[in-house]
């Protein structure tokens, strides 16, 4: 995955992925845990830096470090998804004992669950970034000479 700017000016982004456990009906299902849904992370440090801070088991805050330009596109910063297999593993089993027939009855955690994963980007102008990305993400970060951004120790302002 990557980010393509649309707009007319250039920009600052800043990406959040939100992962998720979900029932046939759409409902999010908060026990089962979003850690196990893998994205692997790629072009960390040189393009991207990830947002510990920010960050939750469900949630992934990444900020591109460089200016991108009308019609440009981001290097990838994930380029693959998997779920980790102890899912299948996740069971329990309970025994029903009817005179002399024994039922067991095995219940997968995971089972009739879909995963989710939503990406959303936003940006902020290249005029003033410093201002601009404290006002809007909340965060402070250095915009070098060359106008590479880094993030400062993180004071929140939320």
């Amino acid at each position: 995955l990557s980010v393509a700017n649309s707009g007319t000016i250039d920009e600052y982004v800043r990406v959040s992925i939100y992962k998720y456990w979900e029932n046939g009906d759409g409902t999010k299902i908060q026990e089962l845990s979003p850690d196990l849904i893998n994205l692997n992370l790629v072009n960390l440090g040189e393009h991207w830096l990830v947002d510990q801070e920010a960050s939750t088991e469900e949630r992934t805050v990444l900020y591109y470090r460089h200016v991108l330009g009308v019609g440009e596109e981001t290097v990838p910063f994930t380029d693959s998804l998997t779920v980790d297999g102890i899912t299948a593993s996740r069971v329990s089993q309970t025994v029903e004992v009817n005179g002399k027939y024994k039922t067991i009855k095995t219940t997968y955690e995971y089972d009739g669950a879909n995963f989710g994963v939503e990406v959303e980007a936003d940006a902020v102008q290249t005029h003033n970034p410093e201002d601009a990305i404290w006002s809007a993400w909340g965060c402070r970060a250095e915009i070098g000479e060359d106008g590479t951004l880094s993030l400062k120790q993180v004071t929140r302002g939320y």
